[in-house]
């Protein structure tokens, strides 16, 4: 008899304990997320160990948009990413009593929750310029690096630390010619890195023109003619002006051929004003 009681006391005992774990995990539960009704609080763990917490508000075949705090902070994650998702079920779900304190206490904390945040288009990045350019130098593809010097700051949540970076390409270069032909150089940034995720970004392309030396041209081939129809004159009267001035002319041609025009150079640590030409969407905590 005794032994029965005793057999029974363990069983109950047993049957307390898992009561006492299923209490204790129902705050929390894995199921299919097509399951879940919209406005439903959920926690999203995606294969990168990231947790996210929020509303749903949209179940697609591509994606899961989650609402945060506010109505319009959304969070969009893509289905292929998600790992598990669980119902958070309001606090009142485990009362006291039905788990011991020692299980409530040592629950892990919760990860940090991620959003998405939007910068919209237009916004002007302060960029400092790391890599030095010059048109008679630089080649197209090359590398163009600089870092972000102000922080870019949206709804009071910094988005954009200072320190982050950008990269690019040069898109076009060319040399000053010969007489004519202005040197040009161009480089786009297409990268940005915030917190050691990188983003691809639509940017304005920065264009230079050299300036026009076409003044100085003139002077240095009207200086040329001149002599030339000096010489001429002296040579042989009006004839032979006209062939000194056409010598002349030649000769003042030659001067400008023999002379580099004007070169493009940005040094490092130049300041830019990198503006965004469509919205970016960055994760942030």
């Amino acid at each position: 008899m005794t032994s029965s009681i005793r057999k029974l006391s363990l069983t109950a005992g047993i049957a307390k304990c898992v009561v006492y774990v299923f209490l204790a995990t129902a705050c929390a539960r894995a199921e299919a997320i097509e399951k879940i009704p919209v406005g439903t609080e959920v926690t999203v763990m995606t294969a990168d160990g990231t947790l996210v917490r929020g509303k749903i508000a949209e179940v697609n075949s591509n994606t899961v948009t989650l609402t945060g705090e506010s109505p319009s902070t959304t969070t969009e994650i893509t289905r292929a990413s998600i790992k598990e998702v669980k119902r958070v079920e309001p606090a009142a779900a485990v009362t006291p009593g039905t788990a011991p304190a020692a299980e409530v206490k040592e629950r892990a904390p919760e990860a940090p929750i991620v959003r998405n945040i939007t910068v919209p288009d237009n916004t002007a990045l302060d960029v400092t310029l790391n890599t030095a350019l010059a048109s008679d130098t630089s080649r197209i593809e090359q590398r163009v690096n600089g870092t972000v010097s102000s922080p870019i700051v949206v709804d009071g949540v910094t988005v954009i630390p200072s320190g982050s970076s950008v990269s690019g390409n040069v898109t076009n270069v060319k040399e000053s010619g010969k007489v004519k032909g202005r040197a040009q150089l161009a480089f786009q940034f297409t990268r940005l890195s915030v917190g050691g995720t990188t983003y691809d970004i639509d940017t304005k392309p920065f264009s230079y023109v050299a300036e026009s030396t076409k003044k100085d041209d003139a002077v240095k081939i009207g200086v040329g003619a001149g002599a030339g129809a000096v010489i001429g004159a002296i040579a042989g009267g009006k004839k032979g002006a006209a062939i000194g001035s056409a010598i002349g002319g030649g000769a003042g041609t030659g001067v400008v051929l023999a002379t580099d025009g004007k070169e493009i150079r940005l040094a490092e640590g130049r300041k830019l004003k990198v503006s965004l030409t469509n919205p970016l969407t960055i994760r942030t905590k």
